[in-house]
């Protein structure tokens, strides 16, 4: 695991600076899931695409979720774009672990209505650029839980 100390992040992500806006990773990803399906997440690196030359490179990217290691893409100059497409999985142990939170209309983290089990989980991709160091960036996503009641689903707060 990376060391949070040595890690660059955006101050403002409303009014990234010319260096955030060529070193910060892009996540894209799905908003919802479902536990214990496969999903994509493609890694950017910058909404200026970041150079890939011999001087000035991005060396790697890893992904997380949850803080959990989801794998590390290592790069060349040569690759010409600054970028990782990794499969995730969600669990149900994710959710689990956020059941303690609380949910806007019951107040904790399993629907009272419909038995929905959710949790918004945290993607954290780091990559290292070979001149200017470790670069953050992160997304949310909801993952659903693949063995929850059918019924309509509840509007989970930000705070989980």
């Amino acid at each position: 695991m990376i060391s949070d100390i040595n890690v660059q992040r955006a101050k403002d992500n409303q009014n990234l600076t010319d260096m955030e806006k060529k070193h910060v990773p892009v996540i894209e990803a799905p908003v919802e899931v479902t536990a214990g399906e496969p999903f994509e997440v493609k890694v950017t690196i910058g909404d200026i695409a970041h150079v890939m030359e011999e001087d000035h490179y991005i060396q790697w990217v890893e992904l997380h979720i949850n803080g959990d290691f989801v794998g590390k893409k290592e790069l060349k100059p040569t690759d010409g774009k600054a970028e990782a497409v990794f499969t995730v999985v969600g669990t149900e142990d994710m959710i689990s672990a956020r059941e303690i939170m609380n949910c806007r209309i019951h107040g904790f983290g399993v629907c009272g209505t419909c038995g929905t089990r959710s949790a918004i989980v945290i993607l954290r991709a780091v990559e290292s650029c070979n001149v200017h160091g470790l670069w953050e960036g992160s997304a949310g996503i909801e993952i659903t839980s693949a063995i929850s009641k059918p019924g309509k689903k509840c509007r989970w707060g930000p705070e989980l």
